[in-house]
């Protein structure tokens, strides 16, 4: 299969099998390429390397990607994209993976998101079940000749009562602290990938809660803790100030393309973000960034902006409000929008494969009637707004 799955938990990466299972909680056995892997600490500087070349991670990836994906073109090319999968809140790695991706009780992401299954779109619009590596254009077992995807699993489901009695929080900020772990090995996971890909830009793709995952993750690579968190004893306000040196320049240069859908990461975090990426020389070279918003979306409404946790000035998030600055690097796309939709009618065009032609794009960011509900999900279960995603990463 043309993917790479990788879970994350509260301790550590782990390798699954084929579809997702965790089915090895031991330490990772080079064997059978499963079990448990390294834990990036908090306190990580993010130095190269974060992982050694010869760690259970770096082993893992190798593998997967020597065994998957031996039509990976050597080169670049935007008709075979490496891609790294976060999904959003209320997934869990260690669930079992189901047969049917829209099975009541499937909350692991490698089975409801990261799978390589059809079944009708209302099906997967009320289930939010929809197959993101086909949604994306990749290929079940082309060994990576469309490119290879990587599933990243984070666990995003804390229990409401052991939130509260364990850390004083609901379960939503807790699982917006889980997330900021998790940026800590999706940094660990690209510095993986860009080492044994180093011909191939990586893109991010990312629902809901996932985007602070992204957000945070290249926040932390850009940032430069000289100037970010400056230490007063040595501040003297008539040196001039000093360049911009950001920790990992390396690994925010190899990435590409970043889809934001639904974001539920605060506007400030997304701002503070790009003035890190703009304030060093190398900022030429790096992501762009494809935020796709609705204004209509009861999640955000009620978990988004009441229930993570509160700073001065942090209650908005960019799945309702874009970035409300305007940068170079970055695009707001309102789905619910009906210029955004009138615009895409007249110049997108979906293949149909039951007429055999060619039709108008129909982007929706609006579920109307009993499931309005489903406007957090119909980002990615709408097919036509995935096959704008697929276009913008294949550049089709």
């Amino acid at each position: 299969m043309s993917i790479l799955r990788i879970s994350c938990l509260p301790d550590g990466f782990y390798a699954p099998d084929r579809v997702g299972n965790i089915t090895v909680t031991g330490s990772y056995s080079r064997r059978s390429r499963k079990g448990k892997m390294e834990y990036i600490s908090p306190s990580s500087k993010l130095l190269a390397p974060i992982v050694k070349s010869k760690s259970a991670l770096a082993h893992y990836v190798h593998a997967v990607l020597e065994a998957e994906g031996g039509n990976l073109p050597k080169e670049a090319s935007a008709q075979a994209p490496i891609s790294i999968f976060v999904h959003g809140f209320q997934f869990d790695p260690t669930t079992q993976v189901f047969d049917k991706p829209h099975h009541p009780e499937g909350d692991n992401p490698h089975g409801r998101l990261y799978h390589w299954k059809r079944f009708p779109e209302q099906t997967e619009i009320r289930a939010h079940s929809t197959s993101w590596p086909l949604g994306f254009g990749y290929v079940e077992n082309d060994q990576g000749k469309h490119g290879i995807c990587v599933g990243f699993g984070w666990y995003s489901s804390p229990d409401f009562l052991g939130s509260l009695f364990n850390y004083g929080k609901n379960f939503y900020a807790r699982a917006y602290d889980l997330a900021e772990e998790a940026a800590l090995h999706l940094i660990a996971a690209i510095e993986v990938l860009a080492t044994q890909l180093p011909s191939h830009p990586i893109n991010l793709i990312c629902h809901s809660l996932g985007s602070r995952v992204v957000i945070r993750a290249i926040a932390k690579m850009a940032k430069d803790p000289s100037i970010d968190d400056p230490d007063p004893s040595q501040s003297d306000l008539r040196e001039p100030e000093p360049e911009y040196r950001p920790r990992r320049p390396d690994l925010v240069q190899r990435l590409n393309k970043i889809v934001l859908l639904a974001g539920a990461e605060k506007v400030m975090e997304a701002q503070l973000m790009m003035g890190r990426l703009n304030s060093f020389t190398g900022s030429s070279v790096g992501p762009y960034f494809y935020n796709f918003v609705s204004r209509e979306n009861d999640v955000l409404d009620k978990l988004g902006e009441n229930f993570s946790p509160d700073a001065p000035g942090s209650k908005q998030v960019i799945g309702h409000n874009g970035l409300e600055m305007i940068d170079p690097r970055w695009i707001d796309i309102q789905l619910d929008d009906p210029d955004t939709a009138d615009y895409f009618a007249h110049h997108g065009k979906v293949f149909d494969p039951r007429t055999n032609t060619e039709v108008p794009m129909r982007l929706n960011g609006d579920r109307k009637g009993v499931f309005a509900i489903a406007d957090h999900w119909i980002h990615y279960t709408w097919r036509h707004n995935m096959v704008l995603y697929r276009q913008i990463i294949r550049e089709e």
